[in-house]
């Protein structure tokens, strides 16, 4: 097959050098290692959790203090500190914890390094008390033969369940 290939290519596309098929096979060798680099490679698996907390009959100063207390144990640098809004963010860090992202499979002859994270943690007064959102974003950098480029990641949930329950400790 390949041979028949190489032979009716090699009227159109003439190659250098013997007629042996050298140039050929390595042309072939190349594709196929592109198309299984390519092929390797998987996105991250969605995944469906809660990301909201209702903190009945608690006030918002509770759960604001609550959160607050939690981001800077948890070695969160903040970035936005807002009372008014109910809303703290924190910068881009350092997290080499896998179990709470997914990026999915780097793909062939390539790996994921540079992992960081951020969370975004907003509270509010509802009816029956306050209610505490958090939202993690994740990337990290995939480095493939020779190339680096950026992959934005998917929160398993993981990370989000902790800080509820650090929230939840800290106001029995």
């Amino acid at each position: 097959v390949i041979e028949s290939l190489r032979s009716k290519l090699a009227g159109s596309y003439p190659m250098q050098g013997d007629d042996t098929g050298g140039t050929w096979m390595r042309w072939l060798l190349t594709a196929i290692v592109l198309l299984a680099s390519v092929a390797c490679a998987s996105a991250p698996v969605a995944r469906d959790f809660d990301d909201v907390s209702d903190y009945r009959a608690v006030s918002f100063t509770e759960v604001w203090d609550a959160v607050v207390v939690m981001s800077g144990d948890q070695n969160w640098a903040i970035e936005t500190l807002d009372r008014d809004r109910g809303l703290i963010t924190t910068e881009w860090t350092s997290a080499d914890n896998v179990s709470y992202r997914d990026c999915g499979a780097p793909g062939f002859r390539a790996t994921h390094i540079d992992p960081m994270g951020r969370l975004d943690l907003v509270v509010r007064e509802t009816d029956n008390g306050t209610s505490v959102t958090v939202t993690t974003n994740w990337r990290v950098t995939r480095n493939s033969v020779n190339s680096l480029a950026s992959v934005e990641c998917l929160s398993t949930g993981m990370l989000e369940r902790e800080l509820h329950d650090a929230v939840r400790r800290r106001l029995r």
